[in-house]
């Protein structure tokens, strides 16, 4: 028995011995992670990340539940700065991190005196489904800046809350008439029967502007249960409603409204006329067209634009479109465009190529708001130097027609492409390098192969670079990618374009952003956002560098990628 005691100790010795080493090593790393978020919460980024470099060299893997820690105390950080660069690039980071941890930052930012941050703060929470977030909108709500609770009510619109048209209606009663006309748009984004009761409510406003966004709303919604009220109204002497009265009737097929179009269709005010005969062709009244062939002939921009929904006429168009007058000569370019007529190709170069003219464009609108036409500014960074939303949807525009471009043939697109590379039009640059990669033809890919060895323009080089390697094209891509991002460290703050009111969101293709970059800090987070979802060390790690060493004011945006990237 004693022996068998004895040998028993004996083994329990033994065994400690090998345990100790494994106890000891356990209790060092835990201290070494101590001292990373010490050093992190002094504010010591650069000491913390050696220290968590050391200990990735001991364990031979990285530490997500302390890399999340790290993140979390860089955006905690940011949120705690006075300097409203920092707090937008942390309201950025906290938006992008795919973390519920994150939440309380973008609530914070709204706390902010800071109008716009609080706008875009809100605007990132909208993103999350958590109820915490929902609350937070519904806050927002009692904002005391007009221009926060506009942004709140759109956003729960767009969530269809439950009680987004409770709120929604509240609001309306307490803001000026002159901006009565949002609140249908607002109803009939959350779409619910509900909603539409109070559009029908808002079509009998004293207010014209307010009936004519209710009337547009009802079109775009296709409730051809409204029909009867519609009549009604397109019976009104009030011009600007008669002309959008028809322009419905016809786009929701009401046969019965066709006496009463035709009778429009004799108006001495050209737009009614030009609607209430677009009204008779969606009726089937083929005849109907040659009246707005013969307005746009006579150079109507409005007819120009209603002739690209003519099929068989592309002919006419293509010769306006080699008009003299620059308008005529756009907007036949555009309706060939819509068509998907290649006879466009010669014309598209004043729209997307940039040049000594300075060109922005401009979407006008009829009285009755149903027609548009795209007018020309010149010298557009002068005369729009204090309207930047104009300049900001004059770009989303030329981005639109681009989109619209891949539907001509692919021989077409990819001559427009090469056009784009050649004159380095780097604000289409984005937008085109992600069609190509969604092309992913093998001619996309040569064209992509192409300019990214173009010398002299690093933006086109590196945006190319960017999708052969995303698209996991063999070559040098990868290595190109973590030599650029590590050369741009200590270089580029990471800029962001003006944000747009959600009344002027609704016409630009979505974005993974709410807030846009500028072409080179885009390119730099889509770069870094490229290696994060790769989730491998050597991505983290070039993340982790850019963070240590990079520009310190993007640490916090970056510490929302590197939040995502270990998700």
């Amino acid at each position: 028995m004693k022996y068998r005691l004895s040998l028993l100790f004996t083994c329990f010795l033994s065994l400690s011995h090998l345990f100790l080493p494994l106890t000891s090593y356990a209790q060092t790393e835990s201290a070494h992670k101590k001292q990373v978020l010490y050093f992190m919460q002094r504010g010591n980024t650069q000491q913390a990340l050696n220290l968590y470099s050391n200990l990735c060299a001991q364990t031979g893997k990285h530490d997500f539940e302390l890399l999340e820690q790290v993140g979390l105390i860089l955006l905690d950080q940011g949120l705690r700065t006075r300097d409203p660069e920092t707090q937008l690039l942390t309201m950025f980071g906290a938006g992008i991190a795919a973390n519920d941890k994150t939440l309380y930052v973008l609530e914070e930012g709204l706390k902010s005196p800071n109008p716009m941050l609080q706008l875009i703060s809100l605007n990132l929470l909208a993103n999350s489904f958590d109820d915490e977030a929902d609350e937070a909108l519904m806050h927002a709500m009692l904002s005391s800046e007009l221009l926060i609770r506009l942004e709140a009510a759109f956003q729960l619109a767009k969530k269809k809350h439950p009680q987004a048209v409770s709120q929604i209606e509240s609001l309306m009663y307490k803001v000026p008439n002159t901006l009565q006309l949002l609140f249908p748009q607002l109803f009939a984004l959350v779409g619910s029967s509900e909603a539409f009761q109070m559009i029908r409510k808002l079509m009998t406003s004293p207010d014209r502007e307010t009936r004519l966004s209710a009337i547009q709303c009802v079109a775009k919604a296709g409730r051809d249960d409204f029909l009867p009220q519609i009549r009604v109204l397109a019976s009104h002497h009030d011009a600007h409603q008669q002309e959008i009265c028809a322009y419905v009737l016809g786009l929701l097929k009401d046969e019965q409204a066709a006496p009463l179009l035709e009778k429009l269709s004799q108006s001495g005010a050209i737009f009614i006329r030009l609607a209430a005969l677009n009204a008779l062709y969606e009726l089937g009244h083929q005849e109907a067209c040659e009246g707005i062939i013969k307005a746009a002939k006579n150079h109507n921009p409005y007819a120009l634009t209603l002739l690209g929904n003519i099929k068989g006429y592309g002919s006419t168009l293509y010769e306006l479109s080699k008009s003299g007058s620059p308008v005529v000569k756009l907007n036949a370019c555009l309706s060939l465009l819509r068509q998907r007529d290649r006879r466009c190709l010669p014309f598209l170069a004043d729209i997307l190529l940039q040049d000594s003219r300075d060109l922005a464009f401009v979407k006008t609108h009829s009285p009755g708001l149903s027609l548009s036409y795209w007018k020309i500014v010149p010298s557009a960074h002068h005369n729009l130097a204090n309207h930047p939303i104009a300049y900001e949807l004059s770009i989303a525009m030329r981005e639109q027609v681009l989109i619209e471009t891949l539907e001509l043939p692919e021989n077409d697109f990819l001559e427009i492409a090469a056009w784009i590379f050649e004159k380095e039009q780097n604000d289409l640059i984005p937008c085109l390098v992600n069609l190509l990669e969604n092309l992913q033809t093998p001619k996309a890919i040569e064209i992509l192969k192409k300019y990214q060895q173009k010398a002299g323009a690093p933006l086109i080089r590196n945006y190319c670079n960017l999708v052969l390697y995303k698209l996991k094209i063999d070559g040098p891509y990868e290595e190109n990618l973590k030599k650029w991002i590590l050369e741009q460290k200590g270089k580029e703050l990471i800029r962001f374009r003006p944000f747009l009111p959600w009344e002027t969101r609704s016409d630009i293709p979505s974005s993974r952003y709410h807030l846009t970059p500028h072409e080179t800090s885009r390119l730099l987070i889509d770069s870094f956002e490229a290696l994060a979802r790769s989730q491998n060390n050597e991505g983290i790690q070039v993340l982790l560098e850019a963070i240590q060493n990079g520009n310190p004011s993007n640490k916090y945006a970056l510490a929302g990628l590197l939040l995502r990237s270990i998700q």
